[in-house]
C-alpha cells in the first residue's frame, strides 16, 4: 500500500513537471488533503522546531551587566547630583540593562551564522555616509588616515580634482564616498568653535572607516546626536598608502595616541569619546592602559573586544568553522593588504625575509601570518610571543579611563567564557572598567529581525546622555575611590618602539 502511494507521487509530480498547468488542480488538492489529514503533527513539528531554535539558538539575546565593586560616580553638570553608569543606564538606557531581553534575526540563530552574515553584507544602502579625509603624518614617518563624517553637500561642495593628493599617496579617488579634504577645509578646522562632542572610531583588522559595523554607529551620533565623528584608518588600510616599511599590530598604540594629541589641539575643551571594534578595541584598551590618567578620553566603548590574543587565538583556529573560514579570509585580507604595499614593505629586512611565494602559499591562517610578519616587524620571536605582550588582559588594572565593554558570548572570533577570555572577574576590581556581555551575537553582528545591529541605538543614547549629564560643561567630573583602585601593573616593554629592520 505504501509503496502504490508512493509511486503514485512520484508520478504525480513528474506529471507536474511535464504540464504544470494541466495538473496544478490535482497537485493542489492532494497538498491540501495532506495537510488536512496530517496537519496536527506538520504544526506540531514547527512549534517544536522554533522551540528548538529558541533553547539552543539565538532567537532571544540577553544582556548581563558586571558592574565594578566599587565603581566611579559621574558628577553632573550642576556639581551636586552623582550616579553610576548603571544608574544612568537604568533610567535612560534600558536596552543595556542587566537581564534586558531583545529578539534577534531568527534565521541567524547562531554566533557563526551572526559572524558569517557580518561578514558578506556590505549594507552599502544603510547608513549611508560621507567622509573628509586627512593624511596624519606620524613621528616615524608613517601615514594614517582621518576620516571625517561630512554632510553630503560638504562632500560635493569640492571635487576630487581639486583636492591636493598628500605626500606619500598615490589614489587620488577614495571611492563614492570619501575624499581629501581641501587646504582651505583643514584651515577652517583649526577655527572651528564648536562644541560639539567629538568620538573617534578604531575599526577592526585590515577594515576602514567604510566598514558596516563602523558606519551604523557614526550614522546616528553624527545625524541624531550631532557628534563630530572621525575614523582612524590604521597604516595600508582604507586606500591608505604606507610612507615606511611598517604596518600595524595590537600593541601599537603611538597612531592613536598622535591622534588625540591633533583632536585636543585642534578642538579644545570638547569632550572626546573613543569606540573600538574588534582589532581597534584592542589597540584602544592598550592605549587606556599604557595612559592611565592622561589617556585624553572621556570615555570609551569597545564592542567584540579580544582581551586575551592567545585565547581567543587557540579558540579560533581549533574549531572546524573558524579554522576553516574566519582564519583563513582574515589571513587572505592581510595577505592582499600586504601585497599592495609590498614596494615600501620591502624594505624591511624582516619582511623582505618572509615574503616568499612558497611561504604565502602555504599561509592560510592568522597565527601563520603573525608569525611570520606581524611579529618579526614589531621586534617579537614569534606570533605566541606577541600574543602574550599584546593582550589588554595584562594590563587592564592601569586602565583610568571609563570604559564600557561589549562581548557576545557565542563569539568565534575573540572566544567566550568557554575559553576564558572574558575576564569580568578581573575587570570588576577596577571601577572604571564595566563590561556587559550577550548571550548571542557573534563577532559584531547582533542582527535583530529588521537586520539592524542591536548595539547601534544603546551606544549612541549612552555617549549622547553622558555628554548632556556630564561633559557638555567643565563642571562634570568623576568621582573614585582611590582606596579601591587595583595597583598599576608595570609593563616592561611600555610602549612599543617601531622597529622597521631596513635592510
Amino acid at each position: 500500500m505504501a509503496s502504490n502511494t508512493k509511486r503514485d507521487s512520484t508520478t504525480l509530480i513528474e506529471q507536474l513537471i511535464r504540464s504544470p498547468s494541466k495538473y496544478q488542480k490535482e497537485f493542489g488538492s492532494h497538498l491540501k488533503q495532506a495537510f488536512q489529514t496530517h496537519h496536527l503533527q506538520i504544526y506540531g513539528s514547527v512549534v517544536c522546531l522554533f522551540l528548538i531554535l529558541m533553547a539552543h539558538g539565538g532567537i532571544i539575546n540577553r544582556v548581563h551587566y558586571f558592574e565594578p565593586r566599587n565603581p566611579i560616580k559621574f558628577v553632573g553638570n550642576d556639581g551636586k547630583n552623582s550616579f553610576t553608569l548603571k544608574e544612568l543606564i537604568g533610567k535612560k538606557i534600558p536596552t543595556l540593562r542587566d537581564q534586558a531581553m531583545c529578539l534577534l534575526n531568527p534565521f541567524l540563530f547562531t554566533g557563526d551564522l551572526q559572524t558569517m552574515y557580518a561578514g558578506v553584507r556590505t549594507f552599502h544602502s544603510r547608513d549611508q555616509l560621507y567622509f573628509g579625509r586627512q593624511i596624519l603624518r606620524m613621528r616615524d614617518g608613517g601615514s594614517a588616515a582621518l576620516d571625517q563624517v561630512i554632510s553630503s553637500e560638504k562632500f560635493r561642495s569640492a571635487k576630487p580634482e581639486s583636492c591636493d593628493i598628500p605626500e606619500g599617496q598615490k589614489k587620488l579617488y577614495l571611492g563614492k564616498s570619501t575624499r581629501y579634504f581641501t587646504k582651505k577645509e583643514l584651515l577652517e578646522q583649526d577655527g572651528q568653535q564648536s562644541k560639539r562632542p567629538i568620538v573617534l572610531a578604531l575599526h577592526g583588522l585590515s577594515g576602514s572607516s567604510a566598514e558596516p559595523y563602523c558606519r551604523c554607529l557614526m550614522n546616528p551620533l553624527f545625524n541624531k546626536e550631532h557628534f563630530d565623528c572621525f575614523v582612524l584608518n590604521a597604516r595600508g588600510c582604507g586606500g591608505v598608502d604606507i610612507t615606511t616599511p611598517s604596518l600595524f599590530c595590537a600593541l601599537w598604540t603611538e597612531d592613536v595616541r598622535e591622534t588625540v594629541k591633533v583632536l585636543r589641539q585642534r578642538y579644545p575643551g570638547r569632550p572626546i569619546f573613543a569606540v573600538g571594534f574588534s582589532m581597534g578595541s584592542i589597540i584602544l584598551t592598550n592605549y587606556l592602559a599604557q595612559e592611565g590618567d592622561k589617556s585624553g578620553i572621556d570615555f570609551a566603548v569597545t564592542l567584540a573586544c579580544i582581551w586575551d590574543l592567545r585565547a581567543s587565538s587557540n579558540r579560533l583556529e581549533s574549531h572546524f568553522l573558524s579554522g576553516n573560514l574566519y582564519s583563513p579570509r582574515m589571513t587572505k585580507n592581510l595577505l592582499e593588504l600586504i601585497a599592495n604595499q609590498k614596494d615600501e614593505l620591502s624594505l624591511s629586512r624582516e619582511f623582505k625575509k618572509s615574503y616568499s611565494k612558497e611561504n604565502i602559499r602555504k599561509m592560510d591562517r592568522l597565527s601563520h601570518f603573525d608569525d611570520s610578519f606581524t611579529s618579526k616587524m614589531f621586534g617579537f620571536r614569534c606570533a605566541d610571543e606577541y600574543y602574550c605582550y599584546a593582550s589588554p588582559i595584562i594590563r587592564m588594572n592601569n586602565i583610568r579611563t571609563p570604559l564600557l565593554n561589549i562581548n557576545s558570548e557565542d563569539d568565534p572570533v575573540a572566544g567566550g567564557f568557554d575559553v576564558g577570555a572574558l575576564p569580568v572577574k578581573r575587570a570588576s576590581f577596577n571601577p572604571y572598567i564595566t563590561m556587559i556581555t550577550t548571550t548571542h551575537g557573534g563577532h559584531l553582528g547582533w542582527f535583530k529581525p529588521n537586520n539592524v545591529r542591536w548595539y547601534t541605538e544603546p551606544v549612541s543614547q549612552l555617549m549622547a546622555e553622558l555628554y548632556r549629564e556630564v561633559y557638555n560643561c567643565s563642571a562634570g567630573t568623576i568621582q573614585v575611590d582611590k582606596h579601591s583602585l587595583p595597583a598599576d601593573i608595570p609593563i616592561s616593554e611600555g610602549k612599543l618602539v617601531m622597529k622597521t629592520f631596513k635592510s
